[in-house]
């Protein structure tokens, strides 16, 4: 039986782990150049997306960047629906997007073939990538393009979900914890990662690392590729928490999508750093030590360890939310809280008994 001062001591971690993500936060590193405009070209993977993809393409051929600037890419990735016949309408209208069929590939598979094609195609000096169930704001290109100066050849961006309710609420403020860390992280000089529907770097890096085709095939490509260019150690990377570059996307409809993203995110993060690995089993030893502590030393004080993480969480959350101009999010932070300490304790399980992730009606 352990102790209830370890309890204690891994909460006392847990908050001084996230005490150094605000930290990480106010720090951000972000820098402007306003005389950078860059040709830039915008990919899109669309599968079956036929719901959402006249909002994307409406968002994304509505900038106030040039649009002589800027092409926009689709790749249908085998869709069965009616994305093709969106994707020809829209490019009908506007010269500067095209679009394809992804045709198969025996050297990659799903997205990240759809998106080596569409890349392969990219005249851009840098390429942003958004999913098609996404809408960008209407500073999306010019914001991001404007950071590309000198050594600049990474830049990340936050998502956040379309919030109707508690379901989809607690979804974005896990996005946006989540995602507070890998900007928080990047500051301090230890970048983890970035969201693969809001994420640009410049051609060049991607080509220097082979591009996908030379990398390991994983469920999470975006973090790969991410890695892949940072290993080069040949250019900087930002990652701005900026409403002017905050993405929105589609929540998951139902628990059972929702275990399905957590499995394969999961899954994709097997091959993080070690200090993210360090990250996790903080996080998790601390939610374990809640259920533990409950169950042997009883109510008081794991409400006392219980309101601590949540002051701590909730501190982090809120710089977070600020910067975006989204603090009217945190209304669901109770519904986040019982959300993040189910799948947390989950995930590990999922992720190792969980069996082949399956995603847009494909499995890993």
């Amino acid at each position: 039986m352990m102790p209830e001062p370890l309890f204690l001591f891994i909460t006392f971690l847990y908050v001084i782990q996230v005490a150094v993500f605000v930290y990480g936060v106010r720090k951000t590193r972000d820098r402007m150049f306003p005389d950078s405009s860059p040709i830039v070209s915008v990919i899109i993977a669309a599968r079956n997306e036929e719901a959402m993809l006249s909002a994307c393409l409406d968002a994304v051929m509505n900038q106030t960047y040039p649009r002589d600037r800027y092409e926009v890419i689709v790749a249908d990735d085998g869709s069965t629906d009616r994305t093709a016949s969106i994707c020809d309408v829209f490019s009908n209208r506007f010269k500067n997007l095209q679009s394809f069929t992804a045709k198969e590939d025996l050297q990659l598979r799903g997205k990240t073939n759809a998106l080596a094609q569409a890349i392969d195609k990219a005249q851009g000096e840098i390429i942003m990538i958004t999913d098609a169930d996404c809408i960008v704001p209407p500073t999306w290109i010019e914001h991001t393009a404007r950071r590309y100066g000198p050594g600049i050849g990474l830049v990340g961006g936050v998502t956040l979900q379309k919030t109707s309710g508690a379901f989809e609420g607690m979804q974005s403020l896990d996005w946006g914890y989540i995602l507070g860390i890998a900007s928080s992280t990047a500051a301090l000089g230890i970048p983890l990662g970035s969201i693969g529907n809001n994420l640009s770097f410049r051609k060049e890096a991607y080509n220097k690392v082979g591009g996908y085709r030379n990398l390991k095939f994983s469920v999470t490509e975006d973090y790969t590729l991410v890695q892949a260019i940072l290993s080069l150690r040949a250019w900087d990377y930002l990652y701005p928490i900026d409403e002017h570059v905050l993405v929105l996307s589609q929540p998951c409809p139902t628990f059972r999508a929702l275990l399905q993203q957590k499995h394969r995110w999961g899954t994709g993060g097997l091959d993080m750093k070690l200090f993210g690995f360090l990250i996790m089993i903080i996080g998790f030893s601390m939610h374990a030590s809640l259920l533990w502590n409950l169950i042997w030393f009883g109510i008081p004080s794991t409400v006392m360890m219980l309101m601590l993480k949540c002051i701590a969480d909730y501190t982090f959350l809120w710089h977070v939310l600020t910067r975006l101009k989204r603090t009217d999010e945190l209304k669901y932070f109770y519904w986040f809280q019982l959300y993040y300490c189910l799948y947390v304790l989950a995930l590990p399980f999922l992720v190792f008994l969980g069996g082949r992730v399956s995603w847009k009606g494909r499995k890993y």
